[in-house]
């Protein structure tokens, strides 16, 4: 079934990254796979992730689903069944994104960027309430989450979620507008690429600010919408 999943998955790499990678990485199980559509279940995160080109298909494959943590959907049109079917309530909207270029993105910085200590990690889950504290202390103990220090000031954070996507990017708003966004997410690129792997997220519809910052910094951005579901 793998080789058929890739093959589907393959005609559109930019929107299903994710799904490419955590095949990669052996992270996800192919819970089904036809020429019209794929549905894997990440490992490391439990989350769903569906893909379908054929709308019939695709409701079949929501319809195969006995549990649900959380889905990741593809296409727009499939959202709303999947909301429904799988009684999630949370829903957001993104475009993915990825960088696809060969080499690292330079990276000069005044920032000291390292792994949180206690009392930063309970800032951190202060502060960032998109995901659960669980999987912020998961991020933390695979060490993939980063804070950035100018001098002796606490002024952002970022890491790879579960999935392996690049995110958690805040800059508090006293160090705002100071280059510390651009300069931190330069350090994740390299940090992800130096591991052999794709820097890839998303943007949430509506951030004009991210979507600025993820052009400047060469990341492709996808025309489809995808939509979690929490």
């Amino acid at each position: 079934m793998q080789a058929i999943a890739n093959a589907y998955l393959e005609q559109n790499r930019l929107l299903h990254i994710a799904m490419l990678e955590a095949l990669r990485h052996d992270a996800a199980d192919v819970v089904a796979a036809e020429p019209g559509g794929v549905l894997l279940l990440d490992r490391g995160s439990n989350i769903h992730m569906l893909s379908a080109e054929d709308r019939s298909l695709g409701k079949r494959l929501i319809d195969s689903i006995d549990s649900c943590y959380q889905i990741v959907v593809c296409q727009e049109e499939l959202a709303a069944y999947a909301k429904e079917r799988l009684d999630l309530h949370e829903t957001f909207t993104c475009h993915k994104v990825a960088y696809f270029k060969g080499h690292q993105p330079d990276l000069a910085t005044e920032l000291d960027i390292r792994r949180p200590d206690d009392a930063c990690l309970q800032k951190i889950k202060d502060c960032y309430h998109t995901i659960p504290e669980a999987e912020i202390n998961e991020i933390q103990r695979r060490g993939n989450l980063f804070c950035a220090f100018h001098g002796e000031n606490f002024v952002g954070f970022s890491g790879r979620h579960l999935d392996g996507s690049l995110g958690l990017l805040e800059i508090f708003d006293e160090y705002q507008g100071r280059g510390f966004g651009e300069q931190l997410e330069r350090f994740m690129m390299r940090y992800i690429m130096e591991q052999g792997d794709i820097p890839y997220g998303e943007i949430v519809i509506g951030n004009a600010v991210s979507e600025r910052l993820q052009r400047k910094l060469g990341f492709e951005i996808s025309d489809e919408i995808i939509t979690w579901l929490l």
